[in-house]
């Protein structure tokens, strides 16, 4: 508006100035009619008023159109991060409630006498499982919240192959214990060396795996596969279980979120395990994709940089 206003004052009083300058100068050469040009010049200026004011209309009209659309695309991100932050506040508040309503009815009932030696030791081993359990939501959202330290942790070269043999046989008696099957199928003698940190990258099979046997049926499968093409390293977790949702997809990777909630309560999850997936690929300059169908099974591919 400054800059507006300075530039009418300035062409008006140059056009003014310059027409009477012009006007003064044909009266002095003795040129006839003076009052006529007179009123040509003051009637330029009432044009020259008029066009100022219609352009100065225009152009406010205009810039304000163009804040107004500015603002609302910038205040955009601000209203989803603040919705956001809302929901997270809320689905973290709601997972760390249970357990801890878990621990006070316990005590509750112990403290309120009446209990035997069983009662005590269900009550201490009901107190260690959900304290075991906050401490594994406590220690992820540390994770998540320390997103950039994982981006400056030290990476090396290391094959994912043997990272993925290992986490297999270190997931297997919890498959087992699931009724799930578990396999590998790579190629020993192809390369599949990437760059990064061994110890995320075992905590991202650690995750992928577990979240395939959970989500699982009785008798199920989970399947590894890892393979070089194109420059890429591409690792797949496949499962024979419940599937997921195609509205449900895009949001898998937010923080707290259950697809099936029924189920999520009966495996203990707390929505947090793709989270730190994806973290941890993005860490890596990999990418991660889902293809899933209800009942037919979820099969999620990472890709990694081959080093």
């Amino acid at each position: 508006m400054a800059l507006l206003i300075i530039f009418n004052v300035s062409v008006y009083f140059l056009f003014s100035n310059n027409a009477v300058d012009n006007l003064e100068y044909r009266g002095a050469g003795g040129e006839n009619d003076a009052s006529l040009e007179t009123r040509v010049v003051e009637r330029a200026q009432s044009r020259l008023e008029a066009v100022l004011f219609i352009v100065d209309g225009l152009i406010i009209t205009l810039a304000a159109g163009v804040s107004y659309y500015v603002a609302g695309k910038t205040l955009t991100p601000v209203e989803d991060a603040y919705a956001a932050q809302k929901k997270f506040v809320a689905d973290a508040a709601h997972e760390l409630r249970t357990p801890l309503s878990v621990l006070r009815t316990g005590a509750e009932a112990v403290l309120g006498g009446g209990s035997d030696r069983k009662d005590y030791e269900r009550f201490i081993r009901d107190s260690l499982e959900e304290t075991e359990y906050l401490t594994g939501i406590v220690n992820d959202l540390l994770f998540l919240a320390r997103g950039d330290e994982l981006r400056q942790m030290q990476f090396l070269q290391v094959d994912l192959g043997d990272i993925v043999r290992r986490q297999a046989e270190f997931m297997s008696p919890y498959a087992k214990m699931n009724s799930v099957s578990l396999s590998c199928d790579f190629s020993p003698d192809e390369s599949h060396s990437v760059r990064g940190n061994p110890d995320q990258l075992k905590r991202l099979l650690n995750n992928l795996i577990r979240n395939a046997i959970d989500y699982n049926r009785e008798q199920g499968e989970v399947h590894l596969s890892l393979h070089g093409r194109d420059g890429q390293v591409f690792l797949t977790v496949a499962d024979t279980g419940i599937g997921i949702n195609r509205a449900d997809i895009a949001s898998v990777y937010d923080r707290f979120y259950k697809a099936d909630a029924a189920r999520s309560k009966t495996v203990g999850g707390s929505g947090l395990g793709l989270s730190i997936a994806w973290e941890i690929v993005e860490a890596h300059r990999g990418r991660i994709e889902i293809r899933s169908e209800p009942g037919a099974g979820t099969e999620v591919t990472v890709r990694f940089p081959a080093a």
